[in-house]
């Protein structure tokens, strides 16, 4: 069934205020001690203090203790090094899920070179935390795949502390679900081992995610993944971290936060105008991520990367802040809220429109399960299933929190 999403503007809540100059303390998250340089100085540290923890189990049942794996690691980086495998190179990962994946990878990060995934002791005396830790490909707004260059300094700044580690400890069990391809994968596999918890790798067929998510403490995953399962025949999962993708209304509501939380330790988002300047808080505005998080840039495409990663005017000790794509607002209590992709920002007769906030208001509404937003000749349209759903009963939702009404065209 279609909708012809009517626009009007609605009456704003309070008087506009003046532009701001100064980002607000609350754009800054807590600084914080970062207690390793490197990926594998935390792993290590791990399998010194816990050499017979189990580190990695396979679907097959069978497992490597820390001290075996940190062992493992090190013969495979020596005969890297004895290849000319060193820091700044960059070593092609074609391996399938397994132990010796992980092996592989943590004895790539030994050698100081960087692990590159692709569609299809004495050895890291020499590596400082910027230097390069791996490189993750994402194909972007264009199709175009892009290598992301990030550094240990990166990596250990999100994992090695709270709310990035999750929580994961020795006894910890931690799904590894994703493909090695997707940048999430790194937070499963290195998140787990620089903190001492033991993954589960999953096997290639259906039953076998089951196996591993009725197994596990710790799931990061896709919220496309998370919902085709009921949370209820999980009750061993304690922590669920989700990302990559906008989250469905039904799902997000199993949360009990409403919005994506405040400025992690060491990093920074600020909320800016088109100039780059604070909007007031409460104010929508373009998501910029400042701090320790913010990675080198794209790999060979210094035109994307001048682009996107520019001088933060707002931080004191100076650095780089990125643009996110993303539209947020802060709010006086320092807690952010993703609005939508500025790629679904439309113009509509004078008014900026975010297709995925007019989508995500639409399937906040009872009974809706899918929904989206299309403009079409200045048109805005939306689509929603089931049928059986009245404009009228979306509009009592869809009108208090958006500027728009819908009016039924066409079945």
């Amino acid at each position: 069934m279609r909708y012809l999403c009517s626009f009007r503007r609605r009456a704003p809540q309070s008087p506009c205020k003046p532009t701001e100059t100064v980002v607000p303390s609350l754009a800054f998250g807590p600084t914080i001690s970062v207690p390793y340089d490197t990926v594998h100085d935390a792993f290590r540290a791990q399998a010194e203090a816990h050499p017979s923890q189990t580190a990695v189990v396979d679907f097959t049942g069978h497992s490597v203790s820390y001290g075996e794996l940190d062992r493992l690691s090190v013969q495979l980086s020596v005969r890297l090094r004895a290849e000319g495998v060193g820091s700044g190179a960059r070593v092609c990962l074609l391996i399938e899920r397994s132990i010796a994946q992980t092996v592989a990878i943590m004895a790539v990060l030994r050698a100081g070179a960087t692990s590159e995934s692709s569609y299809a002791g004495s050895l890291s005396a020499s590596l400082a935390p910027f230097d390069n830790a791996y490189i993750i490909y994402t194909s972007g707004t264009t199709g175009r795949p892009k290598g992301v260059i990030v550094s240990h300094f990166n990596v250990c700044n999100l994992l090695c502390l709270s709310p990035g580690n999750l929580g994961i400890r020795p006894g910890t069990r931690v799904a590894q679900l994703l493909n090695v391809a997707f940048d999430m994968c790194a937070w499963e596999i290195l998140g787990c081992l620089m903190n001492g918890g033991t993954l589960h790798l999953r096997g290639p067929h259906r039953q076998d995610w089951i196996k591993i998510l009725k197994t596990v403490d710790v799931v990061i995953s896709t919220p496309s993944i998370l919902a085709q399962h009921d949370p209820a025949d999980y009750p061993n999962i304690r922590i669920v971290a989700t990302a990559g993708e906008p989250c469905p209304q039904e799902l997000a509501d199993r949360g009990a936060l409403n919005t994506i939380g405040s400025p992690t330790p060491n990093n920074s988002v600020y909320v800016l105008d088109s100039d780059l300047r604070p909007v007031p808080q409460g104010e929508p505005g373009m998501m910029w991520a400042g701090g320790n998080g913010v990675c080198k840039g794209y790999l060979n495409r210094p035109d994307l990367t001048s682009g996107k990663f520019v001088r933060d005017p707002f931080a004191p000790q100076g650095g780089v802040m990125y643009n996110t794509g993303d539209i947020g607002r802060l709010w006086d209590d320092g807690q952010l809220d993703h609005l939508g992709r500025i790629d679904d920002q439309v113009k509509i007769k004078g008014f900026r429109v975010e297709l995925d906030g007019v989508s995500a208001a639409i399937r906040a509404c009872p009974d809706v399960t899918t929904a989206c937003a299309l403009l079409v000749e200045q048109d805005l349209w939306a689509f929603y299933a089931p049928e059986h759903i009245s404009a009228s009963q979306i509009s009592c939702v869809v009108v208090d929190t958006t500027y728009f009404s819908l009016v039924k065209v066409q079945s």
